[in-house]
């Protein structure tokens, strides 16, 4: 199995958008299904007071959303989970059945994909679907993982609680905000300890299933 790093301007996107017209940083904690071909996104926003302002009256505008719920976490950071009524690149993913590890917006309106595949043709498939769309897409880093990526105790234990409590669940049965204020973390922070908790089991589920063929 492998990580693969890919960069592509998401046409349409409201990320694509607001990272190619404000200096501001987006970045996707998690992503749930919306109806049958959207999504709803819940992002961490970085910008400047006067930045954030324009960001957050601009999002709404994008014909394709049709929700957003904001709240500000710190000086220059929110939390806003926004719903899209259409993401074909989203659905790609879902299709090709790999494993979106994190998304983050770049300069010139670009989104990078963090994905874990489980071979080259997978990704190959990914390319060729993503060009038949007239996406432009660049493989920034390809990495064959192996098995010896542990999580700590603390780590593990979140992760744990996460799935116990229902955060992998679809629906959620709770949310990344709540679990957040269970271990007295910022919701950024448990993100990033539930994506390499993701990671790890997304691993495990591989590594089983080689053991089953």
């Amino acid at each position: 199995m492998m990580e693969a790093i890919v960069s592509l301007r998401e046409p349409e996107n409201w990320i694509s958008d607001i990272s190619a017209r404000y200096p501001a940083k987006i970045r996707v904690i998690d992503r749930m299904p919306y109806s049958e071909e959207g999504v709803k996104d819940l992002v961490e926003i970085s910008a400047s007071e006067d930045v954030m302002k324009e960001v957050l009256g601009e999002i709404p505008k994008n014909p394709l959303v049709v929700n957003v719920d904001t709240t500000v976490t710190e000086r220059g950071k929110v939390i806003s989970a926004v719903t899209t009524a259409r993401c074909e690149i989203c659905r790609i993913l879902t299709d090709s059945g790999v494993f979106l590890i994190s998304a983050q917006s770049k300069d010139g309106g670009k989104v990078e994909w963090t994905l874990i595949v489980s071979e080259k043709e997978v990704l190959k498939g990914i390319f060729e679907h993503l060009k038949s769309k007239s996406v432009e897409a660049e493989l920034i880093k390809l990495t064959k993982i192996d098995d010896r990526e542990s999580l700590t105790e603390r780590q593990d234990k979140i992760t744990q609680v996460a799935f116990e409590r229902g955060y992998f669940d679809y629906p959620k049965r709770i949310s990344l905000r709540e679990l957040a204020r269970m271990f007295d973390v910022s919701p950024s922070t448990l993100s990033e300890i539930l994506r390499k908790g993701q990671r790890k089991i997304v691993l495990d589920y591989f590594k089983k299933q080689r053991h089953h063929i």
